[in-house]
């Protein structure tokens, strides 16, 4: 279905359907009992050390971007804000297309450079969420440490964070190759071809511009930082309802939580969020229903606040900044 608001609601259908499922499982008055937290200062913790996880996340941006242009933090920092709020708020990845215009139309980069660069930067998304993995993983295989999610359910996440990983570096590696094979030719249809093509050879280029193993090792570092703050944030969540999570278990599950938000959802990624993190946290941390529950619509909430409160601050420093206007905001939804 390539219109994109045909899908968007067919999207919200599914979230209002799981929804619907959410609050069936758990009933609206255990819901707001387990919703309301014993500390508030854990609550803005959960705040400000989820700002702190978007301004690194803007720097390593900003120096992705040094082999292709040159741009200033701030503005980094915006443009990832308002891919964020775009993102959250139209499930059609319209945030990205926001960063492909942005390059093209504001910077002068080509459209292939573009594509590549933003691919990149998810890849090194996914060396944070496989890293964790693995050593969760590792750990729980050898019995170390026993109050962490299932083996087998971190094991199926790893596999799927590597296989994406996988992708892109062999998109780098030997896609251009493969791509222009005899044999690929004749497997795919032309149109398809010419995208892999095209991509395998934006994804090749953006990699060419990463430099030297102190501009790698400096983006690597950012991307742990904000996978540990981000996994702080969650941590903070059970300290703030009272739960005993160890801090690595929350990190662990925190990063397996990503994957609700790669499936269809609806704008603000309601119902999959609610239904994915209470099944993921009851099963996983052996948490009741009802307090799973309230804990993930909590934390749904308070990430909500962050996105849409930094998203319109960024919308507006680029529009006073002639960087963005509401009519290219308008042509790319």
């Amino acid at each position: 279905m390539r219109n994109r608001w045909i899908r968007c609601a067919l999207n919200t259908a599914l979230g209002a359907a799981m929804i619907w499922i959410f609050l069936r499982s758990v009933s609206t008055t255990a819901l707001i009992e387990h919703l309301e937290p014993r500390h508030l200062e854990p609550v803005f913790a959960i705040l400000a050390l989820t700002l702190l996880s978007q301004l690194v996340r803007a720097g390593r941006w900003m120096v992705l971007l040094r082999g292709l242009t040159r741009v200033g933090y701030r503005e980094a920092l915006w443009v990832n804000a308002t891919t964020q709020l775009l993102n959250y708020a139209i499930p059609v990845r319209a945030g990205e297309a926001l960063r492909l215009w942005w390059l093209n139309r504001r910077r002068r980069v080509p459209i292939a450079g573009a594509l590549g660069i933003v691919v990149i930067d998810h890849a090194f998304d996914l060396c944070g969420v496989a890293g964790v993995l693995s050593v969760a993983s590792i750990l729980s295989g050898l019995g170390i440490d026993r109050r962490l999610p299932s083996l087998t359910g971190m094991l199926i996440a790893l596999g799927l964070a590597l296989a994406m990983f996988s992708a892109i570096v062999l998109s780098v590696l030997v896609g251009p190759h493969v791509a222009g094979s005899d044999w690929v030719r004749r497997l795919l249809r032309p149109v398809w071809h010419e995208r892999l093509t095209d991509h395998a050879t934006a994804v090749r280029g953006a990699a060419a511009t990463l430099g030297g193993r102190r501009r790698l090792a400096l983006l690597l570092a950012a991307s742990a930082t904000a996978v540990l703050l981000d996994g702080l944030a969650f941590a903070m969540l059970f300290t703030a309802l009272g739960l005993a999570v160890p801090l690595f278990s929350a990190l662990v599950t925190q990063v397996t939580l990503l994957y609700a938000t790669l499936l269809p959802s609806a704008p603000g990624y309601v119902g999959s969020l609610e239904a994915g993190g209470t099944f993921l946290l009851s099963n996983a941390l052996g948490l009741p229903r009802a307090t799973a529950a309230g804990a993930m619509v909590l934390w749904h909430a308070l990430a909500a606040l962050m996105v849409v409160a930094l998203g319109l601050v960024a919308v507006h420093q680029l529009r006073s900044t002639g960087v963005l206007r509401v009519r290219s905001l308008l042509r790319l939804q």
